[in-house]
Order: structure tokens, then C-alpha cells, then sequence
């Protein structure tokens, strides 16, 4: 009775109204000094409730007994008050969705979602979350370990019509039907990404995942800063790569095998 009755006030009733009405569901019609007995109202203050009720449809009066004098009331049919609830319900969720997106759209770009994730697993079920929603594209530059965790997804991706690019340390991906590259093996150019992994999804959102220190960690953000310097410098790494490939001899040549004449400057 009591998980009813808070039930009821959810709904927008006092507790007197909301016992009142059960009082009502059970003895009806009922006059105002039964309805106090029954339902433990204080009389004083049943028939300034009954008053109230009446005035939002809850209760209605009903004459009978002592030639018609006498008044007592009967309550909304309980059939009849759920669905004028669900009703206004479906209202207020339609107003809602119609305009909070109308208050997102007009956000200020200084806010944006910006938030840590704690561990890899959960930094990883954020990852697949948001490349199973992305609309348009997805770049992503990685280790072989996270790669193959998202290779079937980013197939599935492919096929639904979304632009992928990726980039990967440590292997070979010679058997996917997008762009895909891979980072100059040699030494120091490589370690400088131990652990690293960079995604952005619909040029709209960033995550950047650290997966070698003792607490892995993934950090989130919808800021056009964060986004647009994530998917710069996953290109930029893509172009050098390219570069590195294409020009391989004259590169060594000039930097050393492990390129430490160029990355050891800074």
C-alpha cells in the first residue's frame, strides 16, 4: 500500500489525495466522514483534499439518501486515471525530445562532453559503442592488440557505407577493403607510441586510450579542438609513414635506420 501510494504522488498527488482515492477504489461512493475513517486522513483536511480532486477530475460527487442531501463521492476509475497519466506523459516526453534537441543544437562550442574512462575493457566497450553509432567516418591509429578486437566491427562498419582509415604500429593489413597503413617498424620511431591508441569518430568525437601504465585509462571529448588535433595528428603520422615507404633509402640514408638523427632532436 505504501509503494501505491508513493506511486500516486509520483504522479502529482498529495499523500492525503493519493490515500483518499485508494479509500474511494475500495468503498465507493463514500461520504467525507467515512472517507476520513477509512483512510486515516484527519477530517479537517478530507474535504479540502475532496475539493482539490474534484477540481482536477479525480473524484466526482454522487447524491443519494436523505431524499438526496446527503453527498458522497466516487472516484476517477482507476483505468481512466492511468491513461490520462500516459497521455500527458507521452506529451511531455514528445515536448521534451522536440526540444531539448532544439536547446542541444543551439549549445555554446565552448561546453562539449569531456570525461575519463577507467580501465582498458571499459575504454574499449566505449570505443566499440562509438564506432557501432559513428554516421560518416571513422580514423583510428593503433596496436594489433586493439585492431584485432575491432576488426570485425570496422568491416561491418565498411559495409554500412562509413569511410574507415586506419593506421597500425606493429602489423601488416593487407586484407581490408579501406585504407589502411602501417607505422616504420624501426626502434625509437615505434616506441614513441607504446601503448598509444587514437580514434575519431564523424569528426565530432575523440578518445585517446593509455593501455600501458598500471591504471589504463581512456579519455573522451566532442570539443572541436580535442577532435580536430586528434585527426590531425593521426594523419600527419599517416603521412610521414607514406613518405617513410615511399622514400625508404634516401630517409635511412639521411636519418639512420631508426630514423634517431631526426626523433632525437625533441
Amino acid at each position: 500500500m505504501d509503494e501505491i501510494i508513493s506511486t500516486l504522488k509520483e504522479f502529482g498527488m498529495t499523500e492525503y489525495e493519493a490515500k483518499i482515492y485508494i479509500t474511494l477504489l475500495r468503498h465507493q461512493p463514500s461520504n467525507g466522514n467515512t472517507i476520513a475513517k477509512l483512510s486515516g486522513v484527519p477530517a479537517p483536511k478530507v474535504y479540502g483534499a475532496l475539493q482539490k480532486m474534484r477540481e482536477q477530475g479525480l473524484v466526482f460527487t454522487v447524491s443519494g439518501g436523505d431524499n438526496g442531501k446527503k453527498v458522497r463521492y466516487s472516484p476517477l476509475p482507476y483505468k481512466e486515471l492511468l491513461e490520462s497519466k500516459k497521455d500527458t506523459f507521452m506529451n511531455h516526453l514528445e515536448f521534451l525530445d522536440h526540444s531539448l534537441e532544439e536547446v542541444s543544437t543551439r549549445s555554446d562550442v565552448e561546453w562539449s562532453e569531456l570525461f575519463l574512462i577507467e580501465g582498458y575493457s571499459s575504454s574499449m566497450e566505449v570505443v566499440q559503442t562509438a564506432i557501432s553509432e559513428c554516421e560518416s567516418s571513422v580514423i583510428i591509429s593503433c596496436w594489433k592488440r586493439e585492431f584485432d578486437v575491432l576488426k570485425e566491427l570496422l568491416l561491418k562498419t565498411h559495409q554500412r557505407g562509413i569511410k574507415v582509415v586506419t593506421l597500425i604500429f606493429d602489423d601488416e593489413q593487407n586484407d581490408v577493403p579501406w585504407n589502411a597503413f602501417t607505422h616504420y617498424k624501426e626502434g625509437v620511431a615505434l616506441g614513441r607510441h607504446r601503448g598509444e591508441f587514437s580514434l575519431v569518430v564523424d569528426n565530432r568525437k575523440a578518445i585517446l586510450l593509455q593501455s600501458l601504465e598500471d591504471a589504463p585509462h581512456s579519455v573522451v571529448s566532442s570539443h572541436p579542438v580535442m577532435v580536430s588535433t586528434t585527426r590531425n595528428y593521426i594523419r600527419h603520422d599517416i603521412y610521414v609513414n607514406r613518405m617513410i615507404k615511399d622514400f625508404e633509402e634516401t630517409i635511412t640514408d639521411h636519418y639512420g635506420n631508426d630514423l634517431k638523427n631526426l626523433i632525437n632532436d625533441f
